[in-house]
C-alpha cells in the first residue's frame, strides 16, 4: 500500500506541474509553445547513498525503499517546476510505469560514470529563519592533498588524492542521445548522476551554522543535444541534524538544488525565478 501511495505522489506532483495529461505514450511537457524541451533522468536506483535512512524510515513509517523512490520522484518534480518558465520540461514520471521503467533501463545501460574533482563547492540553505529562501554560494579552496605516481628513490609511488570529488555521467553508447533525440527531440539532458544524504563532518563553519549537520549532494551532467557538456558538478544544501520530516526536507531543500541546477543550465549571467 505504501508503494502504491508513493507513486500516486510522484505521477500527481507531476501531472499537477504540467499542463496537459498525456495519454499518448509521449512524455509530459509543460505545453508552452516557442520553448525548447529539456529532458530530465532521474539517478538510477543503486546511485542513491543515504546514512540517515533509519532515522527518515522511523520518523515517516517508511522502508527504505519507499524513502529512495519518494526522493528520487521529488526532486524529479522540483528540477521539471524550475525549468518551466524557461523550457518545456519532460519527465518520465508522466508516462506508463512500465514504458518509462524500458526508457531508463535503456539510458542506464548506455551511460557510464566517472569521479571527477569538484571545481566548486555550492551550498544552498535558509538565508534566516522567516526571510525568503535563496541560494548562498561559497567557494571553496580545494587543498592539493595527491602524490603523483612514479618511482622515487628505487621505491614506488602510487597516487593518493583525498580532493573533493562528484559523480560524473559518460556517453561511451554514441547512438545514445541520437536516438533520445529523435524520440524525444530535446535540446538538453539533465542526468542526476546521484545523490547523497549523510551527516555532514565538516568543521569549518561557524557556531550559528552548527544545527547543519546534515547534508544532500546531488550529483549532476547536463549535455546538449549534440553531446556537448554544459555544465556538471554537484550541489549541497544542509539541514538541521534533527529534522527527520522527508515532506520538510523536500519542501525546503530541494526547490533551491534544482533552481541552481537549472540556474547552470541558463548560464552565469542567467537570472533564476525563486
Amino acid at each position: 500500500m505504501k508503494k502504491i501511495v508513493i507513486c500516486l505522489f510522484a505521477m500527481a506532483s507531476i501531472l499537477t506541474a504540467s499542463a496537459q495529461n498525456s495519454t499518448t505514450g509521449k512524455l509530459e511537457s509543460s505545453g508552452v509553445s516557442g520553448k525548447t524541451s529539456v529532458l530530465v533522468i532521474p539517478f538510477e536506483t543503486k546511485m542513491y547513498l543515504s546514512d540517515i535512512d533509519r532515522d527518515l524510515g522511523k520518523e515517516n513509517e517508511l522502508s527504505f525503499q519507499e524513502i529512495k523512490a519518494k526522493f528520487r520522484a521529488a526532486l524529479d518534480r522540483e528540477i521539471f517546476i524550475a525549468l518551466k518558465p524557461y523550457f518545456n520540461p519532460l519527465s518520465f514520471y508522466a508516462i506508463e510505469p512500465q514504458e518509462s521503467r524500458a526508457e531508463l533501463g535503456y539510458i542506464y545501460n548506455s551511460i557510464g560514470y566517472k569521479y571527477e574533482v569538484v571545481p566548486e563547492e555550492v551550498v544552498v540553505k535558509k538565508e534566516t529563519a522567516g526571510k525568503k529562501l535563496m541560494g548562498k554560494f561559497k567557494k571553496k579552496e580545494k587543498k592539493e592533498e595527491y602524490i603523483e605516481a612514479g618511482i622515487r628513490n628505487g621505491e614506488i609511488v602510487s597516487q593518493v588524492d583525498n580532493r573533493e570529488k562528484y559523480m560524473k555521467t559518460t556517453l561511451p553508447n554514441e547512438k545514445l542521445l541520437p536516438n533520445l533525440n529523435q524520440k524525444f527531440k530535446a535540446s538538453h539532458y539533465i542526468f542526476i548522476n546521484q545523490l547523497d544524504i549523510k551527516r555532514s563532518a565538516d568543521k569549518r563553519y561557524v557556531a550559528s551554522e552548527e544545527q547543519y549537520k546534515r547534508e544532500i549532494k546531488v550529483h549532476y551532467t547536463i549535455f546538449d543535444n549534440a553531446g556537448k557538456e554544459v555544465s556538471s558538478g554537484a550541489i549541497k544544501s544542509r539541514f538541521p541534524s534533527n529534522q527527520n520530516d522527508m515532506d520538510k526536507i523536500i519542501k525546503v531543500q530541494f526547490p533551491l538544488i534544482a533552481q541552481r541546477i537549472v540556474g547552470n543550465l541558463l548560464g552565469p549571467d542567467a537570472v533564476v525565478t525563486q
